[in-house]
């Protein structure tokens, strides 16, 4: 168990630093995807990219641990971790933050989430 858990935090960290490379290096490509306008709009499609994406690399970490409790029978703490970027910490800061940071503070609401549902991990 301890070796497939390994391998999966390994292989979900690889998918996501590389998520975050293209996110960070080559936004244009992504957004691209989803059709391209000029000035503003790919302007500010690069900097949501940017800006929203910037923890991306803990997220698969936390996902892995999530379902790892979950396999090892400790629902609770599986379920606490799983709404903990989603429910716990997304929402509150995307009522909190756009009101400081307006639009900008709509897209800081997934790194921040990010990050303190990360410092939860399985400690929760």
């Amino acid at each position: 168990m301890k070796k497939a858990l390994d391998i999966a935090i390994v292989v979900s960290e690889v998918i996501a630093i590389i998520a975050f490379l293209i996110f960070q290096f080559a936004p244009m490509a992504v957004v691209s995807l989803f059709g391209s306008e000029e000035g503003l709009y790919n302007e500010f499609a690069v900097m949501a990219f940017r800006t929203f994406l910037l923890l991306c690399p803990l997220t698969g970490f936390q996902t892995v641990i999530a379902v790892y409790l979950q396999a090892v029978g400790k629902p609770i703490k599986s379920a606490i971790l799983s709404l903990a970027r989603q429910i716990i910490f997304f929402v509150p800061a995307a009522l909190i933050l756009p009101k400081f940071l307006g639009v900008v503070g709509v897209l800081w609401t997934g790194p921040v989430a990010d990050g303190l549902a990360f410092l939860c991990r399985s400690d929760c």
